[in-house]
């Protein structure tokens, strides 16, 4: 008989049980913050695009191509994986309604506590934007994370300090990237650019922020007290979110990348002839290209040319920390999981960033597990197109670690997953957000419609325009919600969405104003008041 465990044995939270057979080995989790899907899942960004670390990454192990956020936004997002659980925070703190969620309660649980009770030496670095306290339950009292958006470039003692050490100063830049304000006139949003020159010299990619943090990661890998404990290393960078802050050294890549650059999807023209006012989208969207501003071809270039230098800045930095893991002879030992909070709309649809609507663009993220050697056989396969969550980050390290939960899990293993070639059916994928830049609440779900094809379906709540995606392809951006042709799939969508939202409690807000919304085409009837 297994025995039962606690991650406070005083009080009895977070009850486990843990096989005797665990061969996980050492964990290095990796996430970055805001990847567009072109990045690795278009054919023609693949060619441009130079990433040898992430390549190798996902040839050492599987890469799950068809992943979903559970939220478009970090705070909500980062809470869902770290839980394994549908989070009740539904923004990030910095435009949060007072009373709004902001951070993990402390009687929430991450996975990372539960290595830590198993012996796991638990270490972190980077951003957290869940709350600090929940990290240092994890990690210890050293950990320094950091609860914000943005990055700490010019008040993180310790980055600071490691820039003196490299005789440099704080950051600035040569060459801008501005959104027009929202009024139309003047500059607007401040989204980075190229790092100035010091001492006469180009700023060194040494000196970025994510190079500094997997430098900082390398350090609690060589002063961890004892080899004898597993490690579990969670490194959270913030790039490549804009603002951007390209290096140095970087300028014969700009040249190519500007030279191969593809269009965004349905940007350019609408920009040129004003037609944006005729698409059949949700309000929010327009509402967000005011505030972006992001209104001419030049502009529209350099924010796509710096997000993908900003990407390959982080597979320099990985590069190195993955072959600090070779000289120590820890890579084979050691499975990685890579992945994305959300994604990004890069100028798409005139959209960049993120935001409070649900477009597979900024939900879709990449993940990419390299299993150790000892669990090789849990990953057998290069490419999973099954659709997995985020959610399954939490129970695949639980499942490494021989550890048990027994609260609740919404997630999936993605070795199970693998196994079985298809997702749990109660276990459906499931995404929300309420607010970010602007306030508009939505639900959504993923689905295999009765076509074969598979769909994602968005339903706005503040808005009369929902949205319809057909998944896979280069055409996800076109909404179908109201194209005559996919009226069976359009039928299809709400009836899925209203199942699941009934099946679960912590649904029933939606479940209920989707019976409104939809009542002919659901052809509900009776009382709606739950009066018994």
């Amino acid at each position: 008989m297994k025995q039962r465990s606690y991650i406070d044995n005083l009080t009895g939270r977070a009850p486990f049980v843990r096989s005797s057979d665990a061969t996980a080995g050492n964990v290095v989790f990796i996430s970055t913050d805001m990847v567009p899907p072109e990045f690795w899942r278009n054919p023609t960004y693949v060619d441009i695009r130079q990433t040898p670390a992430l390549d190798q990454l996902a040839a050492d192990g599987t890469h799950f191509t068809n992943t979903f956020a559970t939220a478009p936004v970090c705070s909500p997002s980062r809470a869902a994986y770290l839980t394994g659980r549908h989070s009740y925070i539904m923004t990030n703190g910095e435009r949060g309604h007072d009373g709004h969620e902001m951070h993990l309660r402390p009687s929430d649980t991450i996975f990372p506590e539960y290595l830590a009770a198993t012996g796991y030496y638990t270490r972190h670095v980077g951003k957290s934007h869940v709350g600090r306290h929940k990290f240092m339950d994890a990690f210890g009292e050293n950990d320094s994370p950091w609860d914000r958006w943005s990055p700490p470039w010019f008040d993180d003692d310790r980055y600071l300090s490691y820039l003196q050490r490299l005789g440099l100063g704080p950051i600035s830049f040569d060459r801008e990237i501005y959104g027009m304000s929202a009024a139309g006139v003047g500059r607007g949003n401040f989204y980075g650019g190229w790092i100035a020159r010091q001492n006469g010299r180009e700023f060194p990619i040494e000196g970025t922020y994510p190079w500094y943090l997997v430098e900082y990661a390398i350090e609690t890998l060589t002063t961890r007290p004892s080899s004898d404990k597993p490690i579990y290393l969670q490194l959270d960078f913030f790039a490549p979110h804009q603002p951007f802050a390209i290096p140095g050294g970087m300028s014969e890549r700009e040249r190519a990348i500007r030279k191969s650059l593809p269009d965004p999807i349905d940007f350019v023209q609408p920009m040129e002839d004003g037609s944006f006012a005729s698409r059949d989208e949700p309000r929010v969207y327009e509402l967000y290209r005011r505030n972006w501003g992001i209104a001419d071809r030049q502009t529209v270039e350099d924010y796509m040319v710096a997000n993908l230098l900003q990407y390959e800045v982080i597979d320099r930095a990985l590069g190195r920390l993955f072959d600090f893991l070779r000289q120590e002879n820890l890579y084979d030992d050691t499975t990685v999981v890579f992945t994305a909070d959300h994604g990004e709309m890069n100028c798409n649809l005139g959209l960049i960033d993120k935001g409070s609507f649900l477009n597979p663009h900024v939900m879709r993220v990449p993940l990419v597990v390299k299993p150790s050697r000892a669990i090789a056989t849990s990953f057998p396969v290069k490419r999973c197109e099954t659709p997995v969550s985020l959610l399954d980050i939490a129970p695949t390290m639980y499942s490494l670690a021989g550890i048990t939960p027994l609260d609740r899990i919404d997630g999936v293993s993605l070795q199970e997953t693998i196994r079985t070639g298809t997702r749990v059916a109660d276990r459906p994928i499931m995404a929300e957000v309420w607010s970010h830049v602007v306030p508009n609440p939505c639900v959504g779900t993923v689905f295999d419609a009765a076509d074969g094809e598979q769909y994602f379906f968005s339903f706005n709540i503040c808005d009369q325009t929902s949205e319809l995606y057909r998944l896979g392809g280069d055409r996800e951006l076109e909404n179908l919600f109201n194209d005559p042709a996919c009226g069976p799939q359009r039928q299809e969508a709400i009836e899925t969405l209203h199942a699941r939202l009934g099946e679960d409690e912590r649904w029933k807000g939606y479940h209920a104003y989707s019976a409104l919304v939809f009542a002919r085409v659901l052809d509900e009837s009776g009382d709606q008041q739950h009066f018994m």
